[in-house]
């Protein structure tokens, strides 16, 4: 039997019985591959994946809920992300308590369970995009600059980008987010958020203008003239990608010698 299949009945013995909870988390925590330079991606993918289910019990649930809460960051790394998992399978209670617990993680202090909210957040648009806008509507007029962050993580995942939809609607959000910080949206808050925050435009906006280059160059060459250094830095970034300098090597040398000149 091969080990996903392996670590699926796993699942399924120890997640329904509360007395085998304690045998589950030990496994969880031996095999995490924490501390370490990399968590174990594959195990915490391979828990998410039972929740993706519309039949999870009130046990599971309960084990689930419990270990949003746990300490340390592997457990609630693994919990995060099943929420998003098991969002498009809940009923509006339980979907009210993830939308909670992804507003919370997503500002946690813990870099990890930031991370593992974003990844929720791309498994909830895997299982149905239109669940996802709603929230990232209802959000991002108030969020945070981590919050932000989240949703930019969230957006620049490659499966949800197959749609031209989706990279439009990316889009728009990260012009929104651009914007506010031209217009003093930044100001006065944490400099990391606004760090972690900008690793995240660094790299996205690549993403999104490879897989629409009209609306994404567009963009780059707004941020460009805007003259700010800080839209610089992040325009600087994102030509730097492969994605862009080999499929698109005229925009970004265009682009580049604009650099030059702001």
């Amino acid at each position: 039997m091969c080990g996903k299949k392996v670590e699926e009945v796993h699942f399924q013995e120890w997640i329904e019985n509360r007395e085998h909870w304690p045998l589950l988390e030990d496994y969880m925590q031996e095999s995490s591959g924490l501390p370490g330079p990399r968590a174990n991606l594959e195990l915490a993918a391979g828990f998410a994946r039972y929740f993706a289910d519309s039949m999870i019990s009130d046990t599971a649930w309960a084990l689930l809920c419990s270990w949003v809460e746990a300490p340390g960051e592997f457990l609630p790394f693994c919990a995060v992300q099943a929420c998003g998992a098991h969002y498009a399978f809940a009923d509006d209670q339980r979907r009210r308590i993830v939308e909670s617990v992804l507003e919370a993680t997503m500002n946690d202090t813990r870099w990890r369970v930031r991370e593992a909210a974003a990844i929720s957040l791309q498994r909830l648009g895997e299982a149905d995009f239109r669940l996802l806008t709603p929230l990232l509507d209802g959000w991002r007029e108030d969020a945070t600059l981590l919050e932000q962050r989240a949703f930019v993580a969230a957006l620049a995942h490659p499966p949800l980008l197959k749609n031209r939809d989706h990279v439009l609607y990316a889009l728009d959000l990260v012009a929104a987010i651009t914007d506010g910080i031209l217009h003093g949206a930044a100001k006065g808050c944490d400099p990391e958020h606004f760090r972690v925050l900008s690793k995240g435009l660094e790299y996205s906006l690549s993403l999104f203008a490879s897989a629409e280059p009209e609306e994404g160059f567009a963009l780059l060459n707004r941020l460009v003239e805007s003259g700010d250094a800080r839209m610089i830095r992040i325009v600087k970034s994102n030509l730097g990608k492969t994605r862009l300098s080999k499929k698109y090597p005229d925009r970004v040398r265009e682009l580049m010698a604009g650099l030059t000149t702001v």
